[in-house]
C-alpha cells in the first residue's frame, strides 16, 4: 500500500486572505492561529487581510506563511487526515519540521521568525533577486548563468520540476540573465521576493541563524522528512546544519518529490496556500494525484478521498 505525503510550499504562496477560510471552519486551525497571534501580535490580520505589500515582506511571509501552513495542518488532522512522509519548499521545510513532529508550533515559529530576519538582513545588505526559467533544462540556467556571472553573482537555486528551474543572484546578473533568456526563447519570471535566497548572497545569513538553530529543541522526527539540500531524510542530528546551509544552499525540489516516491508516496496533500506544488507535482508525475488544502473545502475533499486509505 503507498503512503502519504504532505508538502507545505514556500515564500511566493502567501496571499492575503490566506487561513481564513480554516479559522472560520477548524477549531483546530483557530486555536494555531490564537497561539501565533499571542507571539507575534497582528498575524491574524496580516494573513486574513496583508495588505500584500506588507505580506511580501520576508520578515511577515515566513512567519505568516507557516502559521497559515500549521493552521492547514491541524484542520486536516482534526478531520483525520496524516501523513506518513513529507517535505517542504525553502520556508515551506518549517511545516514539514512541524509536520514530522521534530518542533512544536511556538519554537516552530519562533524559529522561522528569526530565518526571517536573518535573511531580510542579509538582502539589504546584498540586494538580489530571483528568476524563474520556463522552458528549458537545468543545464540551460546553468549555462545562462555561465554567460551572464561577468554582469555578478547568479547561479541556479530552485530545482523545480522538468522545464522549470530558477536563479538568483545580483540585480545586474539578474538583468542580464533576463536579456538572455528572451535571445535564446527561455520564458523568464521574475518571482516576488526581496532577496537572492538560498545563494552566496545569503551566507551572512546562514551564519546568523545557527545561534537560533543551536538553541531549538528539534525532537526526532516520527515520520520521514526529506531535506531541500540533500534531497534524502533528515534525522535529529542533522536538523541545525542542514537548515542552516538550507538558507544558501540550492532547493533540489524534483530529487525531493522522487525521494518521497521511493519513500513510498503515491499521493500528495499541499497543505496551505497555493496550488505551486500540485503544479510541480504534475510536471514530475502527472499521474499522482494531489489535493489542496487551502480553505476548508479542500480539507473536506481531502478527508473524504483519504481517510481510511492513508
Amino acid at each position: 500500500m503507498g503512503k502519504l505525503a504532505f508538502i507545505f510550499a514556500g515564500q511566493g504562496a502567501q496571499k492575503p486572505g490566506m487561513g481564513h477560510s480554516l479559522y472560520e471552519g477548524s477549531a483546530a486551525a483557530r486555536e494555531i492561529f490564537e497561539r501565533a497571534e499571542n507571539i507575534r501580535p497582528g498575524m491574524k490580520k496580516l494573513c486574513f487581510e496583508g495588505p500584500a505589500e506588507e505580506l511580501n515582506e520576508t520578515v511577515n511571509t515566513q512567519p505568516a506563511l507557516f502559521t497559515a501552513e500549521a493552521a492547514a495542518f491541524a484542520a486536516l488532522a482534526e478531520a483525520g487526515v496524516r501523513p506518513e512522509l513529507t517535505a517542504g519548499f525553502s520556508a515551506g521545510e518549517y511545516g514539514a519540521l512541524h509536520a514530522a513532529g521534530a518542533l512544536d508550533f511556538e519554537p516552530c515559529l519562533r524559529l522561522i521568525m528569526a530565518r526571517a530576519e536573518h535573511m531580510q538582513r542579509a538582502a539589504s545588505v546584498h540586494p538580489g533577486s530571483m528568476l524563474a526559467l520556463i522552458g528549458g533544462t537545468a543545464e540551460d540556467a546553468l549555462e545562462l548563468c555561465r554567460d551572464a556571472e561577468e554582469a555578478g553573482v547568479i547561479l541556479p537555486v530552485n530545482y523545480n520540476c522538468p522545464g522549470q528551474t530558477v536563479v538568483a543572484g545580483e540585480n545586474p546578473a539578474i538583468e542580464r540573465a533576463e536579456d538572455l533568456a528572451k535571445e535564446r526563447r527561455l520564458r523568464a519570471v521574475r518571482l516576488a521576493v526581496s532577496g537572492a535566497f538560498h545563494s552566496p548572497l545569503m551566507v551572512e545569513a546562514a551564519k546568523a541563524f545557527k545561534a537560533d538553530l543551536a538553541a531549538a529543541a528539534f525532537e526526532a522526527p516520527k515520520i520521514p522528512i526529506v531535506s531541500n539540500v540533500t534531497a534524502q531524510p533528515m534525522g535529529r542530528a542533522d536538523f541545525a546544519a542542514l537548515e542552516a546551509a538550507q538558507v544558501k544552499s540550492p532547493v533540489r525540489w524534483e530529487e525531493s518529490v522522487r525521494t518521497l516516491m521511493e519513500l513510498g508516496a503515491d499521493a500528495f496533500v499541499e497543505v496551505g496556500p497555493g496550488k505551486t506544488l500540485a503544479g510541480f507535482l504534475k510536471r514530475i508525475d502527472r499521474h499522482l494525484p494531489v489535493w489542496g488544502t487551502e480553505d476548508m473545502g479542500g480539507v473536506a475533499a481531502a478527508a473524504a478521498a483519504l481517510k481510511g486509505g492513508a
